[in-house]
């Protein structure tokens, strides 16, 4: 099963903060290609969400590449390759960053501490 914490109190949809946990769990090889995800009702019942809202995780993924379904047997981690150009992902993260920058400038913080907290989330990424 996915050991994913949702807040139900957060500003976040519910649905994103799942997307984020899951591709976190890619990305630190706690969960690998080809490993077969809970189903739709299952995963729904264990963080006690709506079925929809859970197929809405699944679209999610599926769209950005990090899973894909096989009929009949469920959803699986992608074992394919990244299925977007160096292009298109160099756009979305750059695209992401302004969007990073932009809210730290407004909060008021320097560029410094903006690049340390970049420093700081990558290093509680590699430790995890």
């Amino acid at each position: 099963m996915l050991n994913l914490k949702l807040d139900y109190h957060s500003s976040e949809p519910l649905y994103l903060q799942a997307v984020l946990q899951v591709k976190r769990l890619v990305v630190t090889k706690k969960l690998l290609p080809g490993e077969k995800l809970p189903s739709i009702r299952l995963l729904a019942k264990a963080l006690q969400i709506n079925p929809t809202t859970t197929s809405r995780i699944f679209a999610q993924l599926a769209a950005e590449g990090i899973v894909v379904q096989r009929p009949g047997l469920g959803m699986f981690v992608s074992d394919a390759p990244s299925p977007f150009s160096d292009e298109f992902i160099r756009s979305e993260l750059n695209r992401q960053a302004l969007a990073y920058l932009i809210e730290g400038l407004r909060y008021g913080l320097e560029y410094k501490q903006l690049t340390g907290i970049i420093d700081e989330q990558h290093k509680i990424l590699l430790e995890s």
